[in-house]
């Protein structure tokens, strides 16, 4: 005998959902996600500060190029292009890991100031080429450069800036002599 049930009578309760999924904590990927994010923009402003004294020198040669090209008198701009030059050397050189000392960027004068420039980067536009002029051409009389020249030499070293790596390296040895 199958006796019939009233559902109604019975003790059950109605089916209950789950409350909403939280957004807190969130889950393992997502602080995985977080903490590449972090590492990354880390990294960046890293690679963004070492980088600080060769953006400075190629806005200060550009304001150099424009001021030639406004009708600045060259001799004083590439004098300030002379000076610009020699501080960012001066800045971004690496100590010598063997002496623990900085290399003699303030004493480079003359050929072994142009050998250096050229050291930094492949090509040989400082000791024979166009760059030469950069060794007479800031103690020159006024009006002693013509405009053209003064633009194309601050235009290579402004290459010269933008071929300088971010990070710092250790000097390279100079050739001998000069």
């Amino acid at each position: 005998m199958n006796q019939t049930v009233d559902v109604s009578q019975l003790p059950l309760r109605d089916i209950h959902l789950p409350g909403a999924i939280g957004w807190w904590p969130p889950a393992l990927g997502w602080w995985l996600l977080a903490a590449l994010v972090v590492a990354g923009l880390a990294l960046y402003g890293l690679y963004w500060y070492r980088g600080r004294h060769r953006r400075v020198a190629l806005r200060a040669l550009v304001r150099v190029r424009a001021a030639l090209e406004q009708g600045a008198e060259p001799v004083a701009c590439l004098q300030y292009v002379s000076t610009t030059l020699r501080r960012f050397a001066m800045t971004s050189v690496a100590t010598s890991r063997a002496e623990g000392l900085p290399a003699d960027v303030p004493g480079l004068i003359g050929e072994r100031w142009l050998r250096y420039l050229d050291s930094r980067w492949e090509r040989s536009d400082f000791a024979s080429g166009p760059g030469r002029q950069l060794l007479a051409a800031p103690y020159g009389r006024p009006n002693s450069i013509e405009r053209m020249t003064a633009l194309e030499l601050t235009a290579l070293c402004a290459a010269w800036l933008a071929a300088q790596p971010t990070r710092q390296r250790a000097p390279q040895a100079l050739p001998s002599g000069g």
